[in-house]
């Protein structure tokens, strides 16, 4: 067995896309780390293919398992030194996590948004929800900002449980902040919010698998989305983001992992969006972290986790880069209904 077959192997037994540089990531995040969620989080490596990458190691002899950790055997670690596989490596700078770039007038919200960000609804599986530091949301805000697509802007956010919409009004620079979401827990948190502290938040109840609403189209400068990490519902919210913006000059912003997608399905989200009329102006790699949902015991890869353990709160392994895009065309999309699941492919993992 080498990593060519082993490669081969996963993809003749799945319909994961899954590389011999796949199974390199992965040994040099188990030479990092014995623990499965820093193993997930070094490699990045979509989970459920790591899953079954890590069994296929195992058959091979390559690694064993305790009830909590991973390690190499000893033909695993004679196999990396012959390939010259060295640990992964992480070197975020400590004073802004990678993101390279500082808070600036953001700071001046963040204690505030913290504190509201206290009370917001908790993350449910029905809506494959799952938020992000209040840090990472500020570091959001921090960088529309910065490129000049905030202030004096209408912004429109797909999906709030993050809280982007409240977090942007609290700066007082947009000119208009409209937020849509399915759970009527995070729609009314925002209207109740925002009525306390007399933010301008537009707070509507929308199902994004129905077509925008036609007062929406065309109509802002800005649209915020972390969508669901299925590619058609990635393409969904993208989607309609993009047929809110009003045309060239227009910018959008979203979050994609690598937890839940190949570089096969970057690939193909990256075509979608360039032939829709945007450019990729930015791609800043693990800008969110996510916290920890309450559950991981019932989300889908759960069960194919070689070792089990449910990761503390404060042990972030889910991370996502955030895009930029800008439209250099008039927007070519459709707005129309969408049937059946947006919230699952083979590669999804946490729904």
């Amino acid at each position: 067995m080498d990593l060519r077959r082993l490669a081969g192997d996963v993809r003749v037994k799945t319909s994961y896309a899954f590389t011999e540089r796949d199974g390199e990531r992965i040994l040099a995040a188990i030479l990092s780390s014995e623990d499965i969620w820093r193993v997930i989080d070094l490699s990045d490596v979509p989970m459920m293919a790591l899953c079954e990458a890590i069994r296929a190691m195992r058959a091979a002899g390559w690694v064993e398992f305790t009830e909590s950790r991973i390690r190499l055997t000893d033909p695993g670690r004679k196999l990396v030194q012959e390939l010259g596989i060295a640990p992964a490596l992480e070197l975020r700078c400590g004073r802004c996590r990678g993101r390279g770039l500082e808070l600036g007038p953001v700071a001046k919200i963040a204690d505030r948004f913290k504190e509201i960000a206290r009370s917001r609804p908790e993350a449910i599986q029905t809506y494959d929800q799952g938020y992000v530091t209040e840090e990472s949301t500020l570091y959001r805000v921090a960088f529309m900002w910065a490129r000049g697509d905030l202030a004096g802007k209408e912004l429109l956010v797909l999906g709030d449980d993050d809280l982007v919409s409240l977090a942007c009004a609290l700066t007082g620079i947009p000119r208009r902040v409209v937020m849509l979401d399915i759970d009527e827990r995070i729609v009314q948190f925002v209207r109740d919010v925002a009525r306390a502290e007399g933010l301008e938040v537009e707070a509507l109840q929308h199902d994004l698998r129905e077509p925008l609403p036609e007062e929406l189209l065309s109509a802002f400068d800005t649209f915020f989305c972390d969508p669901t990490e299925s590619l058609r519902g990635f393409l969904a919210f993208a989607g309609r983001g993009i047929s809110a913006l009003r045309g060239p000059g227009s910018a959008g912003y979203m979050g994609l992992t690598r937890r839940e997608a190949s570089l096969s399905k970057w690939r193909a989200i990256q075509k979608e969006l360039i032939s829709s009329g945007a450019a990729i102006t930015d791609i800043r790699d693990d800008f969110h972290d996510y916290v920890n949902w309450p559950y991981i015991e019932t989300m889908r890869a759960w069960g194919h986790l070689p070792v089990k353990r449910v990761p503390g709160r404060d042990e972030p392994w889910y991370r996502s880069a955030l895009i930029r895009i800008e439209l250099v065309e008039p927007p070519r999309v459709e707005n129309v209904r969408l049937e059946g699941d947006i919230f699952t492919d083979p590669e999804a993992a946490t729904t």
